[in-house]
């Protein structure tokens, strides 16, 4: 019987099965993604989940994008972020929109302006090398409460 589900469906099934083809140990794999071993642990277990700058390394060790494919405009949105590595506030900044705006647009308490859902759709669609200045961004439009 094989340690992990021959079709694995969540994110730390796949960590673990490419683990085990490898023949890696857990902090070995972590060493390969470049985190801390318990972090990877969490991931393994589903105890927590990569932020999206997180996604493009392990996307490298698994040889593939093992996240389903997105449904709505949200989760087609987080895939793309997932895909470069940049967080929500760096999407916001680089569409010349605030979080807040661009929450309520997905969450569809607000209606896309004109021309503004043009424009995260060709977000969507541009090719990473077309996207370059988005790294430029700060990661945080405000700093941490203490």
């Amino acid at each position: 019987m094989l340690p992990y589900p021959e079709t694995p469906t969540t994110l730390g099934e796949h960590l673990k099965k490419r683990r085990f083809q490898l023949k890696l140990r857990q902090k070995d794999a972590a060493k390969v993604l470049g985190i801390d071993h318990l972090t990877y642990i969490n991931w393994e277990k589903g105890h927590t989940q990569p932020y999206a700058h997180g996604y493009p390394p392990i996307i490298a060790f698994l040889g593939y994008d093992p996240t389903p494919e997105a449904r709505t405009l949200s989760e087609r949105l987080r895939l793309k972020r997932q895909e470069l590595g940049v967080t929500f506030s760096q999407v916001a900044q680089y569409l010349g929109w605030d979080g807040g705006t661009l929450t309520r647009y997905l969450n569809g308490d607000w209606r896309f302006p004109e021309g503004r859902r043009n424009l995260l759709e060709a977000f969507l669609g541009a090719p990473r090398n077309e996207l370059a200045g988005i790294y430029r961004l700060p990661r945080r439009t405000r700093p941490r409460s203490q």
